[in-house]
């Protein structure tokens, strides 16, 4: 549900209170519920629309659906759908894409603490490095070129890079960037780079250390989290031959098994919006040997007609009953 239609019902819905009851209410099935990044947006020079919510947001939607849901990990997950039996309640997958340092200091206490699984998907190249993904790079280049003209090559339409609408402007063009159809994402995050020169400095000059290490992985998968596969680049899939999405969805399953010597059961799609995966996708994670595979397109499962092609409720905003709503309105 596109965010100016979630505010309005939110208006409504907050004066009669009606959202609770269809909450407590909601069919039985599968609802997975995606986080990012854990903590204060406005502290990051880089992409603030990745973090989901604060810290103590965090906790009371972990309170919300520990109360409302039965949560469960993708292994537990897969056994259920053997069964037959994953619509005979309602199952909630706490999950969290990228491996950001925040997910270990914030989410992970958390979990522990209110006995709640997680399942961490893991960018393989991330880890144990001082990487700054192609996202964040590219929000943080345009937030320091302020007052300068961007336009996403092959398009028309050139952006002013204006101070005070700067967020939603990152956003537009972030936007461009992910539907492109001539270029991949790397081939765009160039023509960003030699734009603006300056901002790239600068940007070399930092020294961030914005995802988890394979000791605190580890950490977490001994403590009963889950971890699963994010690819080893966080590619855009769509944009990539079909040799180049086998080695991805492949290799980092071999990769991350290694580390947390263990077993991955499932995988999530970079960005995960249906242009961003393609049924090659879903073939081969099928032949690379996981049993599920995530989107990031909202919607429950009453019915499962594709383990490799499986929704969740993207979160992305401190107030829960703007998760509510989309859980009520599919």
């Amino acid at each position: 549900m596109p965010y100016f239609i979630r505010k309005f019902f939110y208006k409504i819905i907050k004066k009669t209170g009606c959202i609770n009851y269809y909450w407590r209410n909601l069919p039985k099935g599968v609802y997975a519920f995606n986080f990012h990044r854990i903590g204060d947006n406005q502290s990051t020079p880089f992409d603030r629309a990745i973090f989901s919510c604060t810290t103590q947001a965090f906790e009371k939607h972990v309170i919300a659906i520990k109360k409302n849901f039965t949560v469960i990990t993708t292994l537990q997950l897969s056994e259920l759908i053997k069964q037959g039996t994953y619509n005979h309640q309602r199952y909630a997958l706490i999950t969290f894409d990228d491996g950001y340092l925040d997910n270990y200091t914030a989410a992970f206490p958390i979990l522990v603490k209110h006995e709640v699984p997680g399942v961490f998907y893991l960018v393989t190249e991330f880890v144990n490095s001082n990487k700054v993904p192609w996202w964040d790079e590219i929000a943080y280049l345009l937030r320091n070129s302020t007052g300068q003209l961007y336009q996403v090559p092959m398009t028309g339409f050139k952006h002013l890079l204006d101070e005070l609408h700067i967020d939603k402007i990152i956003q537009q063009i972030m936007f461009e960037l992910k539907t492109h159809k001539q270029m991949n994402i790397f081939e765009l995050l160039e023509d960003v780079r030699l734009t603006f020169p300056k901002a790239y400095s600068l940007l070399q000059n930092r020294k961030d250390q914005l995802f988890m290490d394979w000791p605190q992985v580890r950490n977490m998968y001994a403590n009963g989290m889950e971890i699963g596969s994010h690819t080893v680049t966080h590619h855009i899939l769509s944009q990539l031959k079909d040799e180049q999405q086998k080695d991805e969805i492949i290799l980092s399953k071999n990769i991350i098994e290694k580390e947390i010597n263990g077993n991955i059961n499932s995988i999530a799609y970079p960005v995960g919006r249906y242009y961003c995966y393609n049924n090659m996708s879903l073939k081969y994670a099928d032949l690379a040997g996981y049993n599920i595979g995530f989107n990031n397109e909202p919607g429950r499962h009453s019915v499962i007609e594709n383990n490799f092609d499986l929704n969740r409720y993207c979160v992305s905003n401190n107030d829960i009953n703007f998760l509510k709503i989309d859980c009520c309105s599919l």
